[in-house]
């Protein structure tokens, strides 16, 4: 399995891409608005059935904030720009999954392969002991803990996940036998290539909503100095124009001040 996640940036744009779509109907949401079109609420509840009203908003304003989403008009939700680029990824995941996972008689629709395919890959280091298996064959479990720099408890969640969904194997029966990757896993790179690309793309979107984010604060922030009458300026926390002592006249300071003498 050649994969491009030799480095930790590599491993981490696909670890980005996979928490963008792994959460619960992310695919589907997409999937229905990218064949339909723009939708309101109410169409994509009766698209979607299965979801009431403040799951789908929760999923909605998950997917805005990944930059999935767009509001073409007002009171409507589509595919952003970014959201239809996930075409390619979302068929390479339900290819992988159709070859590989096929548990039972019932017919899987692409969105729920998609999702199952996801849930097999979610978790920070699973991509690392998938490549770590990759380019070293097998390895005992304190080998393969040392490769992927993996506290001794996520070591053991992350393995008992990978060996229940079916990316890795035991060579024995022992708790000391080595782990090597399952045919599933061997077959993951296209879509490791997509979930790589789809990473960069998204961090890149990412960075310049921040960047153009910022430079409208900055813009909003001149314009209000622009309209604002000169301030005087500050001397502490409450401010105010520097103001002359007032008069005070002599006798009433040596009033004030009496003689310390007898």
């Amino acid at each position: 399995m050649h994969t491009p996640t030799r480095d930790t940036a590599h491993a981490n744009r696909i670890h980005h891409a996979v928490g963008v779509f792994a959460p619960l109907w992310t695919s589907w949401t997409l999937a229905t608005l990218r064949e339909r079109g723009p939708l309101r609420v109410p169409q994509l509840r009766s698209a979607m059935p299965w979801l009431n009203t403040a799951t789908l908003h929760q999923v909605l304003l998950r997917m805005r904030s990944s930059n999935l989403l767009a509001k073409p008009e007002r009171g409507y939700y589509a595919a952003s720009a970014l959201g239809k680029d996930a075409g390619p990824l979302h068929r390479a995941l339900a290819s992988w999954h159709s070859r590989h996972f096929e548990v039972s008689a019932t017919a899987w629709r692409q969105p729920d392969r998609i999702e199952d395919a996801l849930a097999r890959l979610r978790g920070k280091g699973i991509v690392d002991v998938l490549t770590a298996l990759e380019e070293h064959g097998p390895l005992r479990p304190g080998a393969l803990r040392e490769a992927t720099g993996l506290a001794t408890g996520s070591f053991h969640y992350l393995t008992q996940q990978l060996l229940g969904d079916g990316l890795v194997t035991r060579l024995g029966s022992d708790q000391h036998f080595a782990y090597s990757l399952a045919p599933a896993a061997r077959q993951l790179a296209p879509v490791f290539v997509e979930l790589h690309d789809f990473g960069r793309r998204s961090q890149a979107t990412a960075a310049a909503g921040r960047a153009n984010e910022r430079s409208a604060v900055a813009s909003r922030a001149r314009a209000a100095r622009q309209h604002s009458p000169a301030a005087p300026r500050a001397t502490g926390l409450f401010s105010h124009p520097d103001q002359p002592p007032p008069h005070v006249p002599a006798y009433v300071t040596a009033l004030s001040h009496p003689s310390r003498t007898r």
